[in-house]
């Protein structure tokens, strides 16, 4: 299974870059998603970083005036986790163990996003779980 049928049908949810985290929030709560990708333009749609849930609640932990800062200053810029839309699902399971994360961000071949793929995306997907599953190595047989 590939990214781009784990992404078909979702339009990616993005935010502008230098626009106010509150407008991150209402996307996010709008779409019932956990993350927004930042971008330098919505018509150009080149990655630039992203904002999480998480984020928002780090920079609320920190004190950060959420109304008055925008999303480069609380979410991730640069080195985003990314896959192709031709990857494969265990590509993106790979990625998000290895770096510990619940979504990942699908491009095409000049990083414009065309979606994004969560941690609940893949377990829905049986066909994607049957993938993952025949990646982990298995223990030695005793005989």
């Amino acid at each position: 299974m590939k990214a781009s049928e784990l992404i078909a049908n979702k339009k990616p949810i993005v935010v502008k870059v230098g626009s106010p985290v509150s407008e991150a929030i209402r996307l996010m709560a709008e779409n019932n998603v956990g993350l927004v990708v930042v971008v330098n333009s919505p018509e150009d749609m080149k990655v630039l970083g992203v904002i999480s849930e998480r984020d928002v609640i780090k920079a609320l932990a920190k004190g950060v005036d959420i109304s008055r800062a925008v999303v480069e200053q609380v979410g991730t810029m640069g080195n985003i986790a990314t896959v192709k839309y031709y990857d494969d699902v265990t590509k993106i399971a790979q990625l998000m163990n290895e770096r510990r994360i619940r979504h990942v961000v699908v491009v095409d071949d000049e990083g414009r996003v065309m979606g994004v793929v969560s941690i609940r995306d893949l377990l829905r997907e049986s066909n994607a779980i049957s993938e993952i599953a025949k990646m982990r190595p298995r223990p030695p047989v005793r005989e």
